[in-house]
């Protein structure tokens, strides 16, 4: 038997924008995705994974996986069919075929902003791995779930896998090397859940179909989150958190005007800047999902008692500098 943990993730600004090269930053955040293998004695892959909502959903699948069972809703199979890919994959690139049972228990809310399907390929990736008797090779884990995300988003950016692989806090931009920055010990990152799941990918799909559409309105939108990106890296290295969230303030107006922010969303943004956070916005692929506030531990718990009455959950995220790791 073994196990791999992963951790989820806050883009802390660039969403969307990163998809088409601009650079983002990302943080991984202590809510773990938790997958154990076990070896089978079916010539078959077999992947268990229990909700939120303790309900069961099981695929079985041969092992060019063609998928033969299923237990739970029609969508179970669409659901887990990306962690089947990376399991796959990761046998592929290790030159292995053999049968293999796989069981998740996430804690990370799907479709919600926060990385959960790319810290599960990254976690069964690193798991199966370990399994099969190799070493933990982080690259190959991240190429592993990069398939499995490309079923997910198909246009994936690679920064969720990437955060969840090696952890800490990155300037990320794609097809580059991401960059470590050193994380502010004075920034708390406070969380709040509207309760709604959106798909990612079909977001992803409607805003590069609005810059297609209009690029000579969007495409500026582009060049000036980018630009924010790069500010705020060295505004949060300063640990100057008035300007990092004035920047944030404004990278929430930017997806917004994009059309992935909601009523619910913005009433969660504006109580918590009118509690005292630095700055408020959404994270992720929007129309849903999450938010966070910027807050230090002065306003922590005035901004935190204001989120609560409203949203799903309320969750104060610490920073991990450790990636996935296996046992």
């Amino acid at each position: 038997m073994a196990r791999a943990l992963a951790p989820s993730k806050i883009i802390i600004a660039g969403e969307h924008f990163v998809v088409e090269g601009e650079p983002a930053i990302a943080s991984a955040i202590d809510l773990f995705a938790d997958v154990t293998a076990e070896e089978s004695y079916e010539n078959a892959i077999r992947i268990e994974s229990v909700d939120l909502d303790n309900r069961k959903h099981v695929i079985k699948s041969t092992l060019n996986e063609r998928i033969i069972d299923y237990t739970g809703k029609e969508k179970t199979k669409k659901t887990l069919r990306p962690i089947l890919r990376a399991v796959r994959k990761t046998m592929d690139f290790l030159n292995v075929n053999t049968g293999i049972d796989i069981y998740i228990n996430s804690k990370i809310p799907p479709s919600a902003g926060l990385g959960s399907s790319a810290a599960v390929a990254v976690a069964a990736s690193a798991a199966t791995m370990k399994l099969l008797g190799f070493e933990l090779n982080k690259e190959t884990v991240w190429k592993a779930a990069f398939e499995a995300e490309r079923i997910v988003h198909k246009n994936p950016s690679g920064i969720d896998i990437t955060i969840s692989t090696y952890g800490g806090m990155i300037l990320y931009k794609k097809g580059e090397k991401p960059v470590i920055l050193k994380r502010s010990e004075k920034a708390i990152f406070l969380i709040a859940y509207t309760g709604k799941r959106m798909p990612t990918g079909k977001i992803v799909e409607e805003v590069l179909n609005l810059k297609k559409s209009f690029p000579e309105i969007i495409n500026p939108l582009y060049i000036s989150a980018g630009a924010l990106t790069k500010k705020l890296v060295d505004y949060l290295k300063n640990e100057d958190l008035v300007n990092a969230g004035k920047l944030l303030n404004i990278n929430h107006e930017l997806l917004s005007a994009l059309g992935l922010s909601t009523f619910k969303i913005d009433l969660l943004v504006n109580i918590a800047r009118k509690k005292g956070a630095y700055g408020a916005k959404l994270t992720g692929a929007g129309k849903g999902g999450v938010m966070f506030a910027l807050v230090d531990k002065d306003s922590l718990e005035r901004v935190k008692e204001a989120l609560t009455k409203r949203a799903k959950f309320v969750y104060e995220a610490k920073i991990v500098d450790e990636g996935v790791k296996v046992f």
